[in-house]
């Protein structure tokens, strides 16, 4: 591990360079000429079948482990952590820069020479109310539930290497941004309580700890309200204060649109398909679109705003000392990308609460894979079956043939 790169400022880059709002716009997808939700959909109840399809695609198939441990034969337990965490299969950032910062390095190290569980805390899991990509508010479905067995899947691995394993802190933002999101606490708190079910109900509570992020911010509440304060100020005054170009804020601003709380706004679909389906720009003449736009311009500073404070007081180093910080989003610095299930960042751009999960079956893989689309564009489809469970919850879409 020579030439280690020690970078002070490491964790402002992972707060607030790069990407942070998911590319989440709607417009790059087929919209049918009429509304798909009056027409009939195959569908059928979710069966102990599924478990079997949603555990296959869960796995890490683009990691072979065999092959792995023949190429680091020789190596220190802790390199060969740093280089599994760092593959290509589980990492989507820059490898170079995560395998040659030091801080990250001697996070591994500590970990092993102590004899303690690999750290990992990743913010996560959050209410978006956007009717285009769930029909249904937004619980716990597939989406999530693969996510947490891949997450599952990961730790099976590192204990093949390290037997004393690693513990995902999933910290979920859904209080955190229900500000900007313009969601309600019970939605968002119901929707972090489905997920510690989730966690206990698939046996993986020994590895993977929910958190709200309202929660593990709330004993620093002076520091956290005076940045928020002076962020929120600024940039509302200003977007581009903290140099911003127009062209990032343009992206997200369109992505802030797609995501904020709109099913409230009881919008039709030809008032959805001219407003996020890009047919004019942001509808214009449209008085909800209007509103929409002025919604997404307040929720997109605020969001940055609790992004910047959390930032300011460095929530993971207070909170989580000596974990790795991981991410969802595409970052400039030293940090692990983590592709939150297989296809993520591969055939699948969004995260599982941006839409619904659709299961697939590859020739070519042998197995199903899992992609996330939104989902009043797949119910458009005539391929596809709904599967429901008992509550009549839609847990995901299979693809036919």
């Amino acid at each position: 591990m020579n030439n280690l790169v020690k970078d002070k400022d490491m964790y402002i880059d992972i707060g607030r360079d790069g990407e942070i709002i998911t590319n989440s716009v709607l417009t790059k997808y087929d919209w049918p000429p009429v509304d798909p939700r009056v027409g009939a959909i195959k569908e059928r109840m979710l069966s102990d079948e599924d478990t079997n399809m949603l555990s296959a695609a869960s796995e890490p198939y683009r990691f072979n482990s065999r092959s792995f441990i023949t190429a680091s034969n020789g190596s220190s337990v802790s390199v060969v952590l740093l280089e599994l965490l760092n593959h290509r299969a589980f990492q989507f950032n820059c490898r170079e820069r995560f395998r040659q910062c030091a801080d990250i390095v001697g996070q591994i190290d500590a970990a092993c020479e102590e004899s303690r569980p690999i750290e990992i805390v990743i913010p996560i899991f959050c209410v978006i109310n956007n009717p285009v990509k769930r029909l249904q508010p937004t619980l716990v479905t597939a989406g999530e539930e693969v996510s947490l067995r891949y997450l599952g899947e990961i730790t099976k691995i590192i204990r093949t290497i390290y037997p004393i394993g690693v513990i995902f802190h999933v910290v979920s933002d859904s209080t955190f941004y229900a500000l900007p999101f313009g969601v309600t606490s019970v939605e968002a708190q119901n929707y972090i309580r489905s997920l510690r079910n989730c966690v206990v109900s698939l046996g993986l509570d020994h590895c993977i700890n929910v958190h709200d992020m309202s929660d593990i911010m709330a004993p620093h509440l002076d520091k956290f309200q005076e940045r928020f304060n002076y962020w929120w100020r600024k940039l509302l005054r200003d977007p581009f204060a903290d140099g911003i170009s127009k062209v990032s804020y343009g992206q997200w601003l369109a992505s802030a649109m797609a995501s904020i709380n709109t099913r409230r706004m009881g919008l039709d679909y030809e008032e959805m398909r001219a407003i996020f389906g890009g047919e004019s720009q942001f509808a214009q003449g449209n008085y909800k679109a209007g509103k929409i736009y002025e919604m997404a311009q307040k929720g997109l500073a605020e969001y940055r705003s609790l992004k910047a404070a959390i930032a300011d007081i460095r929530w993971n180093a207070l909170c989580f000392p000596g974990a790795i910080r991981a991410t969802i989003h595409t970052k400039g610095g030293p940090v692990l990308g983590l592709r939150i299930y297989p296809e993520y960042k591969y055939g699948s751009t969004l995260l599982p609460y941006h839409g619904i999960a659709v299961l697939t079956y590859s020739e070519k893989a042998g197995r199903y894979r899992m992609s996330i689309q939104p989902e009043l564009l797949v119910l458009g489809r005539h391929n596809v079956v709904r599967v429901v469970n008992n509550e009549g919850v839609t847990w995901f879409y299979q693809e036919i043939h």
